[in-house]
């Protein structure tokens, strides 16, 4: 996990009511994206906020530590901090994105209410945008978010690898290792990348590719054309991408990312 955030990257602050310019007082719901999402893929947390503006426009961000690990201190310290965040924004709906936070939520912050992210992307009918190919699905036993995360990436065009599936795409023993692995999960991600294998978050695949899968971002050939067979992509790195990859395990780089990611939000919804 990423170093903790601190009071000068931590974000929990409402949007701007249009009326008076001043963050509401009160919200509905508020964006829980995860600390390790925001220390991997920055611009993922940025493109996610916007478009749940456009939804529901009194969401506020919640960028904020809610887990460390196992920790049983570390998170009772931490909850306690974030019930008081999430009262002063008027005790809002929590959207999560990850299934340990999820089942950090449900199982520690019982006050709370929440929402898998996943449900209300397929309750506004997200669909289009990748190519006809091929990926399998890796998602955590609990709380995990497998079905939205199937049925997402289907209406996205991709079409999803089950070993022994009787009616699925016939691939060659030799390609099935080249197969990205599809999560919900951000460190699942990031543990398949540091073991060899390619993986790809749900999220870059509705947004767009993270730095460190900029070579499997989709070429949108055929991305209509629902009869193309499935194929698996032949894809290499560049030396951009690999630095990319390497900064996915680096204490520091993650840092920088969730200062970076701080400072955008900041200016981009707030003027500052």
């Amino acid at each position: 996990m990423a170093e903790f955030l601190t009071e000068t990257t931590a974000l929990v602050r409402a949007p701007l009511d249009p009326a008076t310019g001043l963050p509401l007082e009160k919200v509905s719901y508020a964006l829980f994206p995860g600390l390790a999402l925001a220390a991997s893929e920055p611009e993922l947390v940025v493109l996610m906020y916007d478009s749940i503006l456009h939804q529901h426009p009194d969401t506020a961000m919640f960028l904020y530590q809610g887990r460390d690990g196992s920790d049983p201190l570390l998170n009772r310290k931490w909850s306690e901090r974030l019930l008081t965040r999430w009262r002063n924004l008027g005790k809002p709906t929590v959207i999560i994105t990850t299934p340990e936070d999820m089942k950090f939520f449900r199982g520690i912050l019982t006050e709370i209410p929440t929402v898998c992210l996943y449900d209300e992307l397929l309750a506004h009918n997200i669909s289009g945008g990748c190519s006809r190919e091929l990926y399998r699905i890796s998602e955590p036993a609990q709380y995990g978010f497998e079905s939205q995360v199937r049925e997402l990436a289907e209406n996205m065009g991709a079409v999803l690898y089950e070993p022994g599936a009787e009616d699925g795409p016939a691939v060659d023993p030799a390609d099935v290792r080249k197969i990205p692995f599809l999560t919900s999960s951000i460190d699942v991600r990031n543990a398949m990348k540091k073991q060899g294998f390619e993986a790809v978050h749900i999220l870059e695949l509705i947004y767009g590719m993270g730095r460190s899968n900029q070579h499997l971002a989709h070429t949108h050939e055929g991305e209509h054309d629902h009869d193309a067979p499935p194929r698996v992509r032949e894809a290499a790195m560049d030396s951009e991408e690999k630095a990319a990859l390497e900064e996915l395990f680096d204490r520091n780089a993650k840092n920088r990312n969730l200062q970076d990611v701080h400072d955008t939000l900041l200016a981009m919804f707030w003027g500052e």
